[in-house]
């Protein structure tokens, strides 16, 4: 007889369990007697980024005014979600408990903590999408309430998911020159008669994967890739190894292009997570509170 196999079940019971140690805290432990005066180190460190975002957008009062209801929401929801996951929790653990028992004893698991866990399982990915589908639209809601000048600052959904897959064709790699430098390492391990079979190939495969297989630059950049490493081949070991720390540097200054990844524009990924992050409505809400004070203070 076959059976399913537990093994993503019990990670969502050891995710659920980490939300219901959070909300035990919230609602269990007794407060300090003399509790912490100020933000600690994280949530200093969560509110500097907040206010570094709010700073780059140069977001005016009246914007923050109407930014603050919608990361609230958010908020809203991240907790509620986190209740549900605790209460979820207590729901399955004697199921998960049975079922680890039965694991450890060589024995299959019941078909009712199975049907049990896979409902967890499933309500907890749709409280996750449900959530990311909320912060995608308060995404969308920031924006339109931002200038043209500032919503070009941040990177769109669509240009992240094109260089989500550019890194991962480049390996990981951040920067194509980055991922020069690597196919160089690479190289470096070839014996002669196999880069000579492979440097053209190469070089048209470096190429594609940095513009684009069509791309109109394509064969140009092959070229001068080409002459970059046929003179690497032509390096002792010991030269790769001496010249490897300033190789970015010079390739770089040969190709025209960026040693640092482009940090002119926030990425969307940052975006959401300042959206999602729970120090964000009240860093803003104290920063409104700063701001009206100071008016207020500049009109006596």
């Amino acid at each position: 007889m076959n059976h399913r196999r537990p093994g993503p079940v019990l990670l969502v019971v050891a995710a659920l369990a980490s939300g219901v140690g959070r909300v035990a805290v919230a609602q269990d432990e007794a407060p300090p007697t003399t509790p912490p005066e100020g933000p600690s180190p994280s949530e200093l460190y969560r509110d500097v980024t907040v206010l570094g975002l709010v700073n780059r957008l140069e977001l005016t009062t009246a914007q923050i005014e109407k930014i603050v209801p919608v990361v609230e929401r958010v908020a809203d929801q991240a907790a509620a979600d986190e209740k549900a996951d605790a209460a979820a929790y207590e729901t399955v653990k004697p199921a998960a408990d049975r079922l680890i028992a039965a694991l450890l004893a060589g024995m299959a698991p019941m078909d009712a903590d199975m049907a049990l866990l896979d409902q967890a399982a499933t309500e907890r990915t749709q409280r996750e999408d449900s959530r990311a589908a909320l912060a995608a639209d308060a995404a969308v809601q920031i924006q339109r309430v931002l200038t043209a000048e500032q919503a070009r600052r941040i990177e769109t959904a669509s240009r992240q998911a094109q260089r989500k897959a550019q890194q991962a064709q480049m390996g990981g790699a951040e920067t194509p020159l980055e991922y020069i430098v690597r196919r160089l390492d690479e190289q470096a391990e070839l014996m002669p008669d196999e880069y000579v079979r492979t440097r053209e190939d190469r070089a048209v495969e470096t190429a594609q994967v940095i513009l684009g297989e069509g791309a109109a630059g394509v064969r140009a950049l092959a070229g001068a890739l080409l002459g970059i490493m046929d003179e690497v081949e032509q390096w002792s070991a010991q030269q790769y190894a001496a010249r490897r720390p300033t190789l970015a540097e010079e390739i770089a200054k040969e190709l025209n292009l960026p040693q640092e990844p482009d940090t002119s524009l926030i990425k969307y990924e940052d975006f959401i997570a300042w959206i999602t992050s729970e120090r964000t409505a009240p860093v803003l809400r104290d920063l409104l509170a700063a701001r009206k004070a100071a008016e207020k203070e500049g009109e006596q």
